[in-house]
């Protein structure tokens, strides 16, 4: 079998983690394949060689990436320019569609590289019309969500339903206890998981509310205790937190914190999905430059959610705070609903999201990049 080579473009741990399971996927198909361009450390851990770090392009929203737009441009420059030296027989690029869109154009002008987008870029909630411009650039899209694959086909695309790869990283009944004892958890306590987000500006956002958060709830509600997962990759200061005591702080594990944890605080994004597949109830939380925030909804945005699970479900299933509603009080009421509410419908709801995210189809990727190539 020939030997191939596929360059990647990541720009953020959730990106990162689904690369990490294509590449194992992949290898199944291609175990003498070479795996080249950006990812983080659990890519890093599947054989990527990545060219510089992740954290470069750690930026949300519209009015952040405009401040950061030279360094932004210039690290794209700098992978275009490696992609094109190593001539790579596909490029894939993960999630963060407005950086890897530039790179698939520019590799369909001056170059012969098939290209592949691995997340759709959200056309169905902002800026639709996109859908049709997506086939001049890209060969195909893995779509993951079930719904996206159809939309893309109406409009000429190619594109398949490969299942979300979190879904299959779940159990559909969670053990909580077995976490928790996993974990080093007591079990004489609650635990409420907060998640700010990986992106810096969601940490500048989020972290000080959380922080004030678990302070006011923990002066009350003494059985209560807050943990904070760190990646490996986090630009959260860990030394602030060594005589915190209201907020544990355990790193690498964010997975099983939200599997032991029985409730969350969560920054609309990826671990939306993650708490919903953890079938922990949740609180999602979103807080942007004020106009960034003025733009995406007033003009963009078409959707009524901002978390996957309400998105997925098209009702509401979890509560949402925006903007100026993100503070410690109104989540701590939002928290308190949780805690006295009856959360079985909730969790039920969960389970049929989980189900429909599945596809099991050993061959889903390879399939596709064999005709390709």
């Amino acid at each position: 079998m020939k030997k191939i080579k596929i360059a990647f473009s990541v720009g953020e741990d959730s990106g990162d983690f689904l690369g990490a399971q294509l590449i194992k996927n992949l290898k199944k198909k291609y175990p003498d394949a070479n795996f080249i361009g950006l990812g983080g450390h659990q890519m890093k851990k599947e054989g990527l060689d990545s060219i510089f770090p992740i954290n470069d392009l750690s930026v949300m929203g519209l009015i952040d990436p405009l401040l950061n737009i030279f360094k932004l441009l210039k690290r794209r420059k700098q992978l275009l320019n490696f992609i094109l030296q190593e001539k790579p027989d596909l490029f894939i690029g993960i999630d963060s569609p407005s950086f890897n869109s530039g790179i698939a154009k520019k590799l369909k002008s001056q170059s012969d590289i098939k290209t592949i987008q691995y997340v759709c870029p959200q056309f169905w909630a902002w800026r639709k019309g996109r859908a049709k411009r997506f086939k001049k650039y890209l060969d195909h899209i893995f779509s993951i969500f079930p719904f996206e694959e159809n939309l893309l086909l109406e409009e000429g695309m190619s594109s398949n339903f490969t299942g979300h790869p979190l879904a299959e990283n779940f159990e559909i009944d969670i053990d909580k206890r077995f976490y928790k004892q996993k974990l080093g958890l007591t079990e004489e306590k609650k635990f409420i998981a907060l998640l700010p987000g990986s992106r810096k500006s969601e940490i500048k956002n989020h972290l000080q509310i959380l922080e004030d958060l678990a302070k006011i709830y923990s002066s009350s509600n003494p059985n209560y205790q807050f943990i904070l997962p760190l990646t490996e990759d986090n630009s959260i200061s860990e030394e602030k937190y060594l005589e915190e005591k209201n907020i544990t702080l355990i790193k690498g594990h964010t997975r099983e914190v939200l599997k032991a944890c029985d409730y969350a605080v969560v920054s609309s994004g990826t671990a939306t999905l993650e708490a919903m597949l953890s079938k922990t109830p949740s609180c999602v939380i979103y807080k942007s430059n004020a106009l960034s925030n003025f733009i995406i909804s007033s003009i963009l945005l078409k959707l009524d959610f901002i978390s996957l699970p309400n998105i997925l479900a098209n009702k509401k299933i979890i509560p949402e705070l925006r903007q100026n509603n993100v503070t410690s009080k109104k989540i701590k009421n939002e928290l308190d609903n949780l805690i006295n509410g009856a959360n079985e419908k909730m969790l039920e709801e969960f389970k049929k999201l989980h189900y429909s995210l599945l596809n099991k189809e050993e061959n889903k990727f390879s399939k596709i990049i064999e005709n390709l190539i």
